[in-house]
């Protein structure tokens, strides 16, 4: 007897078609099926070893209650939608409720519903092993914390686990406490907080879609849209590119939500042809820089002059320096220099700090 593929559960009442399916399944020993009629029954039951279930449902009236009802119970899980049809709306809601995959009037034997089977198979699995890595490394860390409680580099083996555990919701069809997930459950990310763990998940996963993104105040709306994990537009407030990208980088307590859509009904506005890991990279370090003259930095609706006297012949302006002054003659406000020139936004407000301690631009009086 072979080992079969995956062990399912099929959660709620299923037709004769279903159950055919089902019996196609089990004889040519691809799954091993557990049949559960009640969803609360399920969703109560102790889930001990935490590993995940794949719980599979047919297409009918109460299918769509009955998924979001097992969502809701935060078990770690993937999500099987079956059924002799589904309409736009059915895919939409599946694409929103991170479902694995649709199995639309398939047969046991077909070639495409064997591969996403042995697919799943390998997910289940490598979810399995990354469990049991991740006890093994809190047990260390137990361990070493009760015997060595006072070595410097309990801090570094304490953000390795957390890191580690974090990894986890980078998956985004197991349904791992999405019901905990808190603010950003929208997202097919879990626990997200920065930009640079958004960007790096959706290039990861290889994801296309549109990718909001919303800072604490509300003039801080932008967006980037991907196509198989990488950026090909993205545009915030008046600017687009890669400099909207950076600008976001620089927003206080983001928020994110992303739309998956069809790569066929993608279109590439741009090759952007960015160093993912660079622009990461370089957004971070724009944010330390940011933080560290916030404080100085002029608001945007500020009307700025070149005060011509402080200018003579012996004034000396590095590339930025130079190039923020000419947006002062040319815009006239923080804003407007913002949006048209090129530089990074960090790159011109350091520059307009160092033109006004050296007295080259004034703020004009309203």
């Amino acid at each position: 007897m072979n080992v079969p593929l995956l062990r399912l559960v099929a959660v709620g009442e299923f037709s004769a078609w279903a159950r055919q399916f089902f019996n196609s399944f089990e004889e040519n020993e691809l799954v091993e099926l557990t049949l559960e009629p009640s969803v609360d029954a399920f969703c109560g039951a102790p889930n001990l070893n935490n590993k995940p279930s794949v719980v599979v449902i047919e297409n009918n009236s109460v299918s769509r209650t009955n998924i979001q009802t097992i969502l809701k119970s935060g078990k770690p899980l993937y999500m099987v939608w079956m059924g002799k049809s589904f309409t736009k709306e059915d895919l939409s809601f599946a694409l929103e409720s991170r479902i694995y995959f649709v199995l639309e009037s398939a047969k046991a034997d077909e070639k495409l519903t064997i591969q996403n089977l042995k697919k799943l198979s390998g997910l289940v699995e490598t979810d399995n092993q990354f469990e049991q890595i991740l006890r093994a490394m809190k047990s260390i860390l137990l361990q070493t914390e009760a015997e060595f409680p006072d070595i410097p580099m309990m801090t570094e083996l304490r953000t390795a686990v957390k890191r580690l555990e974090g990894l986890r919701f980078k998956n985004e069809f197991n349904q791992r406490e999405v019901a905990t997930s808190g603010e950003g459950s929208d997202i097919p990310f879990h626990k997200t907080q920065t930009l640079d763990d958004v960007f790096e998940t959706i290039h990861e996963l290889e994801r296309t879609g549109v990718l909001w993104v919303r800072g604490e105040n509300s003039q801080e709306e932008g967006k980037i849209e991907f196509l198989q994990g990488k950026p090909t537009y993205a545009s915030a407030g008046g600017c687009e590119g890669v400099k909207a990208i950076l600008r976001m980088f620089l927003w206080d307590k983001p928020r994110f939500l992303f739309n998956r859509r069809d790569p066929r009904e993608t279109s590439v506005a741009e090759n952007m042809e960015v160093d993912i890991p660079r622009l990461v990279k370089n957004g971070l370090r724009g944010k330390e820089r940011f933080e560290a003259i916030r404080k100085e930095i002029p608001l945007p609706g500020f009307k700025i002059e070149v005060n011509s006297g402080a200018l003579n012949e012996q004034t000396a302006l590095d590339a930025n320096d130079f190039s923020t002054l000419s947006s002062v003659v040319e815009f006239g406000s923080v804003q407007a220099m913002l949006n048209f020139n090129p530089l990074p936004d960090i790159e011109i407000y350091e520059s307009l700090i160092n033109l006004r301690k050296s007295n080259m631009i004034r703020r004009v009086s309203e």
